[in-house]
């Protein structure tokens, strides 16, 4: 619960612009380290209905119909995104016949990332992007990447990409699409870890609650699964479903009917479950499960080749250090920069990239005359 949104004067005062002689404005002073004031901000300032300017009557309307529909003493962050967008929705459209409403989304690079309103449809029936794509509460916001998303999902809804907030899902679901040449990386809240190898759709479910942890796939996906016996982890494809407790797997299940459908586990236990022919499977570590034509056969086998896809690195060819450093600021969402007199620096291979970044500096630092600084959350490099 965030309890500031209960509160009128609090709703009022964000929706009036915050204006500065005011006992809201004040205890944000004083109070700069109140995280749940700060959530507070936070969701307030991503409901983007203050074009055109609501009338006062109007912003105690808004806020009497969260209140009537949640109670003050149960309100949450979620509920009250999706109570004000679709009130804020109706004040807009009732202003301008016909006009688009749209939520704008800010980030540090942009002042607003155009998004494209969308109906609900089939996860295989979702059309692929040009690049990667977010699509939560039916609209679509593309992501801005070179190499790789990095996704995370907040228990509040937040839907962060490369270290940004790009959205805050009021819905059930979102979708993530990562077209040919991408991949993508999705942290969920639960700190389940999914790696998506190109074209591959997913749709997870809402992180706001414990219980949901399901995803739907359309494509390839490598999963490390956040353990709990008590509330099994379902993955479910095309024509066969995963279900695990914590576990480490690979699922390959497209709506294209030239690619193969497998389940390939690396530790743990996954029970596969084929609906289309009423069978389940319980596989042990390195066992495969390929399916195909509604019959399957599992076998043990050298699990390497399916899974090496996933292997975290990026191919050099006679590339500068300045283009490494850049790609590696795409790929870990950070800022950098390099002196004039590393440009000549050039470089060939593989570079593994670890989840700590100065492992990935200290691995490229021994195999170049190159040395590095952070200044603030700034990366410095230069000759040595």
């Amino acid at each position: 619960m965030i309890k500031y949104l209960a509160n009128i004067d609090f709703v009022l005062w964000s929706l009036r612009g915050r204006p500065q002689d005011s006992k809201w404005s004040n205890y944000a002073d004083k109070h700069p380290d109140d995280e749940q004031f700060i959530r507070a901000l936070s969701v307030m300032s991503r409901l983007s209905f203050s074009k055109p300017k609501m009338k006062e009557e109007e912003k105690r309307g808004l806020y009497n119909s969260i209140i009537a529909q949640n109670g003050t003493g149960s309100i949450t962050h979620r509920r009250v995104i999706s109570i004000v967008s679709r009130v804020a929705a109706v004040v807009v459209c009732a202003l301008i016949i016909g006009g688009a409403v749209w939520l704008g989304v800010r980030n540090q690079h942009q002042d607003k990332t155009e998004v494209v309103a969308l109906c609900p449809q089939p996860l295989s029936s979702v059309e692929m992007p040009q690049s990667v794509t977010v699509i939560c509460d039916n609209t679509a916001i593309p992501i801005s990447t070179k190499l790789m998303a990095r996704v995370e999902c907040s228990s509040s809804g937040e839907i962060v990409v490369n270290g940004e907030i790009v959205a805050v899902n009021s819905g059930e679901t979102f979708d993530l699409l990562v077209p040919k040449a991408f991949r993508a990386t999705v942290t969920l809240a639960d700190n389940t870890k999914i790696w998506l190898n190109e074209n591959t759709k997913i749709r997870v479910s809402s992180q706001s609650s414990t219980s949901a942890r399901s995803v739907e796939i359309d494509g390839e996906g490598f999963f490390k699964v956040t353990h709990n016996p008590d509330n099994p982890f379902v993955v479910s494809g095309q024509e066969i479903v995963a279900v695990v407790k914590g576990t480490t797997f690979d699922i390959c299940s497209s709506s294209d009917p030239n690619c193969r459908q497998y389940v390939v586990l690396v530790d743990g236990c996954v029970d596969v479950d084929m609906p289309t022919i009423g069978e389940s499977v319980t596989l042990a570590p390195k066992q495969v499960l390929n399916y195909n034509n509604n019959s399957y056969m599992t076998t043990t086998a050298d699990i390497s080749s399916y899974i090496g896809w996933r292997e975290e690195s990026i191919v050099i060819n006679n590339n500068s250090i300045v283009e490494v450093i850049a790609s590696l600021g795409d790929y870990y969402g950070i800022e950098a920069s390099c002196a004039n007199k590393v440009s000549n620096i050039c470089y060939s291979g593989r570079l593994v990239l670890f989840d700590d970044i100065n492992k990935t500096l200290e691995v490229l630092k021994s195999i170049t005359p190159i040395r590095y600084e952070w200044r603030g959350n700034i990366l410095y490099v230069e000759s040595n």
